[in-house]
């Protein structure tokens, strides 16, 4: 081969090359069996016929060339013959070209005992060998393998390794995704690997020209593959467009939603976006607050409407706030919803108003508080200055907020390292304690809701219980025949 020709092929992607060399060393071995004239043809003969099965690694020259000459001496068969055993003879010839595909990668072959145990446990066959090598030199573990064979229902391990190859090669250079993340893309949606490279170009430069830089559009792809499946013009730009234009979002802000909740791009206008952001606005959250809101915590579109009436109920009834003391508390707290509401908003609540000393007025003017851990933050620094009785009552918000460092000068004759210590000696009986108060509450939920299962299946009104069925004389008698046959009593008859 030429210089010039050395030097094309370099810029060839390496599935093109795979192809190019595997051709070329089949064209070699025609050489012997036909003149050059009618080496052309011998090959076509052969690449449409295949080698009868026996393609494999171990796969000798002399075996090759009788094939060849089979093919190149046996009669034509019938055309609906050969249409119906095209399907096979393509898969032995490409079964050929993937084993030839993997030798001149020089991927580290799979032990025969290691492939044994995946065959079986995967239900696959010789043939998927090389894309079984590919997968598990790429990270793949046995759970993604079965994990991908039941999602893409064997359609990936069907194709030609080359093709997931240069697949592979373009997540790579051009998303970024390598290692574990690759893994995980492919593993949440194997379509992902079997998409056409130019499907994928038209989604990752919208998202590029949205802001996104490579290691931001990486992290989204991979929290979010099926964004790669939808359409720009029918999908993207339309939820784009309403963050832009109906929220009032920045352009340069856009880039920042999307990286924090990739699954916004997937939401319906219509039926998620939309109705949430009126429900918020009807709680009282001004037009501006509620773009703050989903802005600093996107995740706040997913949130069911169950859910997050529950939350508004909590601050209205338990906590006996107002609307205007709702909107500002959670307008102030972006992640308001994302806190459970037994585990997180109510011990912490009832402990501000028990132990503390405050008051609704306290969680609404530093609603921080419902963000800080109980059991590692609120409880060890109020009890610390408890034993060294200095706790004031009301205990002031600004203590909880302080670093370790400028907390403990205002405990007189403490140091940072006896609070320390005072954190290493209680903190787990603090955890312990709150698991403990957490099953026996779902002992309880448990419960409840077993007796009120139970309570449905009883009839509330004696009024309600149905009559009891009125037997004919007819009905009567047979049953009375039946009894006594099956006591024996009656004569049944000479045998």
């Amino acid at each position: 081969m030429s210089t010039d020709a050395n030097a094309s092929r370099r810029s060839l992607p390496v599935a093109q090359i795979i192809e190019q060399n595997a051709e070329e060393d089949l064209a070699n071995l025609f050489a012997p069996m036909a003149p050059k004239s009618k080496k052309t043809k011998a090959k076509k003969k052969f690449l449409s016929s295949g080698l009868g099965g026996k393609v494999s690694l171990a796969m000798k020259e002399e075996e090759v060339i009788r094939g060849i000459a089979a093919t190149t001496s046996s009669s034509s068969s019938k055309k609906s013959s050969a249409q119906m055993q095209s399907q096979t003879k393509k898969s032995e010839y490409q079964a050929f070209v993937d084993y030839y595909s993997m030798e001149y990668q020089e991927y580290e072959q799979m032990p025969d005992k290691a492939f044994e145990k995946l065959r079986r446990n995967l239900s696959l066959e010789q043939k998927h060998r090389p894309m079984l090598t590919y997968m598990v030199s790429l990270g793949f573990k046995e759970k993604d393998l079965e994990k991908l064979m039941l999602q893409s229902e064997e359609q990936l391990f069907s194709k030609p390794v080359s093709k997931i190859i240069s697949r592979v090669e373009y997540l790579k250079s051009e998303l970024g995704l390598e290692g574990t993340s690759l893994v995980k893309i492919v593993s949440k949606d194997p379509q992902i690997l079997l998409q056409r490279n130019r499907h994928s170009i038209p989604r990752c430069r919208y998202l590029t020209h949205l802001g996104l830089d490579t290691q931001e559009l990486a992290s989204v792809l991979s929290k979010q593959p099926s964004i790669l499946h939808l359409s720009v013009q029918n999908s993207l730009k339309p939820r784009v467009d309403y963050f832009r234009h109906e929220l009032g979002i920045a352009s340069e802000d856009l880039a920042k939603v999307i990286t924090r909740n990739p699954a916004v791009l997937t939401f319906s206008v219509e039926d998620q976006i939309a109705p949430r952001v009126e429900f918020l606005k009807d709680l009282g959250i001004s037009h501006e607050n509620v773009a703050k809101l989903i802005l600093r915590h996107p995740q706040t579109l997913q949130y069911s409407f169950d859910g997050i009436k529950e939350h508004v109920n909590f601050l209205a009834k338990d906590c006996k706030m107002n609307d205007e003391e709702v909107a500002k508390t959670i307008s102030r707290l972006n992640t308001f919803f994302s806190l459970s509401l037994e585990d997180n908003l109510r011990p912490k609540y009832e402990y501000l108003i028990d132990e503390l000393g405050g008051t609704k007025q306290t969680a609404i003017s530093f609603p921080a508080y419902w963000s800080l851990a109980l059991d590692t933050r609120i409880k060890p620094r109020h009890r610390f200055m408890e034993e060294y009785n200095a706790a004031p009552d009301p205990f002031p918000m600004k203590l909880l907020a302080e670093k370790d460092e400028v907390f403990v000068k205002r405990v007189r004759g403490a140091n940072l390292d006896a609070f320390e210590a005072f954190k290493k000696d209680n903190v787990e009986s603090y955890i312990a304690e709150t698991q403990k108060k957490k099953l026996l509450r779902s002992k309880v939920d448990h419960l409840r809701g077993a007796a009120e299962e139970a309570q449905s299946c009883v009839w509330p009104n004696p009024a309600m219980v149905p009559p009891k069925r009125v037997l004919s004389e007819r009905a009567m008698r047979s049953r009375d025949s039946f009894r006594n046959m099956r006591s024996g009593t009656q004569h049944r008859g000479p045998r």
